[in-house]
Parts: C-alpha cells; structure tokens; sequence
C-alpha cells in the first residue's frame, strides 16, 4: 500500500508541471488555510493520476516522437478528467502539489489522504 502512495505520489509531481501550464500562476496557500476536504480530494485524485501514468509509461518508453506527443496529449486529458472526477479543479489540485513539494506537513497529509482513499 504504502508503494502505490510514493508511487501516486511521484507521478503527480511529475505531471502536476504539465497540467498546470493551462492555469494561471497563482501563489500557494499557507498550509493551514488547505482544507482538509481539498486535501482529501487531492489525495484520492492523486491515486487516479498515478494509474493514468502508470498506464501510459510503457507506452512512451518505446514511442516515436509523434506518438510520444499524441500519448502525452491523452495522458494529460485523462488526468484531468481523473482530477476532475473528484471533485476538484486542476487548479486547486495543481496548487496542493505544488506547495506539498515544499512542505513536509502538506504533504504528508496529501499522502495520508492518499491512502485512505485506497
């Protein structure tokens, strides 16, 4: 369990970069002012976002550039549908990882979320 959490963790602070590039740059939260609802929603996308590059890693490793593109296109739009099925925007999601890369509280309740949505 504990494996599919770092690993749900380091694929969405690996494609976090990607989706955000659509948002606006807005500066994060103080850790205390995330809510605990978007934490666990964070959290349980985060899961999600995982699978999507977990499912598509293969693939790209042994793809063209052309299809690297076109793989990395329907990567991203499955994460976003995978965020946004939970009820948070790619934002606010964009905006918890960022700001769980540097702070260790965020992120571990990010990854404690994670789990209990497992």
């Amino acid at each position: 369990m504990r494996h599919i959490v770092t690993l749900a963790a380091t694929a969405a602070f690996a494609l976090a970069p990607a989706l955000a590039l659509a948002q606006t740059p807005a500066s994060p939260p103080a850790p205390a002012a995330i809510p605990d609802q978007t934490i666990g929603k964070a959290g349980a996308a985060l899961h999600d976002v995982a699978k999507v590059q977990q499912k598509y890693q293969g693939q790209m490793d042994s793809a063209s550039p052309e299809q690297k593109k076109g793989l990395s296109e329907q990567a991203n739009a499955e994460a976003v549908q995978a965020i946004q099925s939970h009820g948070i925007s790619v934002q606010e999601y964009t905006t918890v990882m960022r700001t769980a890369q540097n702070n260790p509280q965020v992120k571990q309740r990010l990854l404690s979320a994670a789990q209990l949505g497992n």
